[in-house]
């Protein structure tokens, strides 16, 4: 995997929990999988939030077409 440089500014007491958890040598690994999780999860969350939206629009077409089906049909 290609990788790039960055530079990243911490408030000190993430510094300092960042450091309790992880080696310094290891510390880009943990950030980059933390970062994969919280997109992954955000992402997971705008899907479902499409997906919800999505659902509620089919089920007003749905019951408008309710009507519309059952005509005649007596």
């Amino acid at each position: 995997m290609e990788t790039i440089r960055i530079n990243v500014s911490l408030p000190k007491e993430v510094f300092v929990d960042l450091s309790k958890e992880t080696k310094s040598r290891k510390r880009s690994q943990f950030i980059t999988e933390a970062i994969k999780r919280l997109v992954k999860e955000k992402r997971d969350q705008r899907l479902a939030a499409e997906y919800q939206e999505a659902a509620a629009e089919i089920r007003a077409i749905n019951k408008e077409l309710e009507g519309a089906i059952n005509d005649g049909l007596d």
